[in-house]
Order: C-alpha cells, then sequence, then structure tokens
C-alpha cells in the first residue's frame, strides 16, 4: 500500500513539486521547533534568585522544586552526608521542641549568629533537609511556607519570645487574682 502522498500523485491531484514543498515546510517547522526546544531553560539549572510571585502562584510540587533549586545554588553548608574537617555542629530549635543539627564552617556559623544567614527546612531529592542559606532568600521562603523557616536572628528567635512572654502573663494573671 502506498503511502498518502504517493496515492494523491496518482490521482493527478497533486503535483511532484507541491509534494516537494509539503515536505520542506515540514522539515522547517521541525527545525524551527528543535530550536525553540534549546531556548528552554534547561529544567535542572538554577537560578541565583527566587520569585516570590511565581513561588506562590506555584502548585506544592512546583514550590518544592523552586526552593530546591535555590537551595542548591545559593547553600553556604556542605550538602554531602561527611562534613568538612573544619565544620563545626550548630544546633536550632526544630518543630515541636526537636533539637536539629546541621554541620557548618566557621564563616557560615558566624554569618548563623549575626543574622546574615538561616536556616531553612525543605523537600531536598530524598525527603526533608536543611541547609544554611542566605537571609535573603530565607525571607523569600518564609513568606510563601514560613513553618520552613527554622532559625534566623531577629525572626525565629522573636517567635519563641513571644511564645515565652504569652505563656507568662497568664502565670502573673493568676498571683494578681489570687492575692
Amino acid at each position: 500500500m502506498l503511502d498518502l502522498k504517493a496515492q494523491l500523485a496518482a490521482a493527478g491531484l497533486v503535483s511532484d513539486e507541491e509534494i516537494k514543498a509539503a515536505e520542506a515546510r515540514e522539515r522547517n517547522k521541525a527545525k524551527s521547533k528543535g530550536k525553540r526546544r534549546s531556548k528552554r531553560k534547561a529544567p535542572g539549572k538554577a537560578k541565583a534568585g527566587l520569585d516570590r510571585g511565581a513561588l506562590e502562584a506555584a502548585g506544592k510540587g512546583e514550590r518544592y522544586t523552586m526552593v530546591r533549586q535555590a537551595v542548591k545554588a545559593q547553600r553556604l553548608d556542605s550538602s554531602g552526608p561527611i562534613p568538612a574537617a573544619d565544620a563545626v555542629p550548630f544546633h536550632f530549635a526544630g518543630d515541636g521542641g526537636v533539637v536539629g543539627r546541621v554541620f557548618v564552617s566557621p564563616p557560615a556559623q558566624r554569618r548563623l549568629e549575626e543574622g546574615s544567614a538561616a536556616i531553612l527546612a525543605f523537600i531536598s531529592d530524598h525527603g526533608l533537609a536543611h541547609a544554611v542559606v542566605p537571609a535573603a532568600l530565607a525571607r523569600e521562603v518564609a513568606a510563601v511556607i514560613p513553618e520552613w523557616l527554622r532559625l534566623l536572628r531577629g525572626v525565629t528567635d522573636a517567635t519563641d519570645a513571644d511564645e515565652a512572654t504569652d505563656a507568662s502573663p497568664a502565670d502573673g494573671e493568676g498571683e494578681a487574682a489570687g492575692a
């Protein structure tokens, strides 16, 4: 059985020149589609910043991917399972009073202590993970997913202080009422 082009040519409905012109148009379309695909951003490449508007508009899976890529591009600690030789343990308060620990270099530790870096929880390729990232990135993520911010001087410590002061007035009121 012949293909459609041959059948149309045999019936005299199209000429050989018209068939060749149609085939050339198809080849040009295929080439232009390939060029458009190559101009798109490769999915594995991470961009340096994080677009908060796009993060807010994205679905859950897309958010995880966007945050993961930004963390990979900007993290200040080692992502490997074995810490560097000069790394020191740094402890922080996690969810539900759990104490978390990351191993950081002395410069990253100084940045955490002065507030120019933060510890951020995120969904890595292997599940929940923690990373030391610049404070600006942590603030962008926390604006959309606040429960992922684990430690940022002036933000998370203020929350802990607020919880402590919320508990203490109740005790003080009880004493005042009994007096």
